[in-house]
């Protein structure tokens, strides 16, 4: 059979976990603010300055994309003697000079508008 609680025993309950001491050091949890409790301190190595935590960076996306892409960028079109990539370099500049802004902008963030 379930026994009934009074809100004093569970508010009893409550204030007597308060008083409850960290085992590894002795101090109540809520001696510190978040992040500052030697426990969670202890395991932490600062990088020396100018060295990164993530020597190879963020990974790069789109690997095999990228190859695929850049294997047809070298090959020659079926129109001309230019290859595909210079024939859409070209195409980028064309469409710029027409006034479409979307290649404009395009231009413009790459820094290709500068002098």
């Amino acid at each position: 059979m379930l026994q009934k609680t009074d809100k004093k025993d569970n508010i009893q309950n409550v204030h007597n976990m308060d008083d409850i001491d960290d085992s590894t050091t002795g101090n109540k949890e809520t001696d510190y603010k978040r992040g500052k409790h030697p426990n969670s301190l202890v395991n932490l190595n600062p990088f020396e300055k100018g060295v990164s935590g993530n020597p190879l960076g963020r990974p790069t996306k789109y690997i095999a994309f990228k190859k695929a892409l850049n294997e047809w960028g070298d090959k020659e079109a079926d129109w001309g003697n230019k290859t595909w990539r210079q024939k859409v370099l070209k195409n980028i500049w064309y469409e710029a000079c027409r006034g479409k802004w979307n290649y404009v902008r395009l231009l413009a963030e790459l820094g290709c508008l500068d002098d």
